[in-house]
């Protein structure tokens, strides 16, 4: 049984991360087809159909980790798509397609594929993976205090470690340039 907190911690971290997706979507929505079919996973005509999709299910798992609402099944959705996109991610870097931005839409930078964009994916995906053992309502404010603080900050670090990943990619892209 996982105490009550960490489970809102997670929840909060899930949620505000496929938020903040959603919402770099939508800000780059002119662009959102194109990143899918860039993967190259899809016939082309798929590409915009299939990059809606993906927001429709990113909204749903952020409303539904969010909420708390039929928990489960967000939390299976979450885990679903983070392990679906480090696939995507995997297949492409395997192809040596390393340049591609990742789509992510979580920074005003782009970032290329990586193996650490994996990991990141799949270590978030464990953390949602942990919402099936949570039991139990919150039985104080401190808990609710707690849960809170916890996955604010374990968001925070999330975007700060997102932030590097970004600013690595464009310093590199920036000494090609100049050297």
């Amino acid at each position: 049984m996982m105490d009550p907190s960490i489970a809102l911690a997670c929840r909060v971290l899930g949620a505000l991360v496929f938020a903040t997706a959603v919402a770099g979507k939508w800000r780059h929505r002119h662009e959102l087809a194109g990143v899918v079919a860039n993967y190259r996973l899809l016939p082309r005509p798929l590409a915009a159909p299939a990059a809606w999709t993906v927001v429709a299910l990113e909204s749903l798992a952020a409303l539904s980790l969010a909420s708390g609402v039929r928990l489960v099944w967000g939390a299976a959705l979450a885990i679903g798509m983070l392990c679906l996109f480090a696939l995507a991610m995997g297949v492409n870097l395997a192809r040596g397609r390393r340049e591609i931005d990742c789509g992510c839409f979580q920074s005003g930078l782009r970032q290329r594929l990586s193996a650490t964009l994996i990991v990141r994916n799949l270590l978030l995906a464990a953390m949602m993976a942990a919402l099936f053992g949570a039991t139990g309502p919150l039985s104080g404010p401190l808990q609710w205090v707690d849960g809170l603080a916890a996955g604010l900050a374990a968001y925070a670090l999330y975007r700060a470690f997102d932030q590097v990943l970004s600013l690595q990619y464009s310093s590199a892209q920036l000494r090609k340039r100049f050297v």
